[in-house]
């Protein structure tokens, strides 16, 4: 039977996270993944860049966060997840600035077209 997953604040993403990563984000202020392909996006999230599956010392080492916009945390990060965890990509695969996860982002990523017809924001 399938467990039920615990919610955000039992698995830590407390007021304390709350101020760590929007510290974390003022530093970083835009996605990395993003930014690997050319285009400036405010990051919405911090990422942990390995997935942390409740070890407190991975949780909180911020060499493990990236800076990440929604779209990026929620299409491409899974993906590569996915693959990390089948074993089929190393660690360091799951930053969003990977070789991967370029690709992966030049595959899906849909460049926003202006009045003109041409690609905005770096495309």
């Amino acid at each position: 039977m399938l467990q039920k997953r615990k919610s955000a604040r039992e698995r830590g993403y407390d007021q304390r996270w709350e101020s760590a990563s929007t510290y974390f984000r003022q530093l970083n202020p835009f996605c990395v993944g993003c930014a690997a392909i050319g285009v400036r996006t405010e990051a919405t999230v911090v990422d942990h860049i390995i997935p942390h599956q409740g070890d407190q010392l991975k949780f909180w080492c911020d060499t493990n966060w990236q800076s990440s916009c929604a779209w990026h945390h929620n299409s491409i990060k899974p993906t590569l997840e996915r693959e990390w965890r089948a074993g089929k990509l190393n660690d360091a695969a799951l930053r969003l600035n990977s070789k991967q996860a370029v690709k992966l982002t030049r595959a899906r990523y849909k460049f926003p077209i202006g009045v003109d017809g041409y690609r905005v924001n770096g495309g």
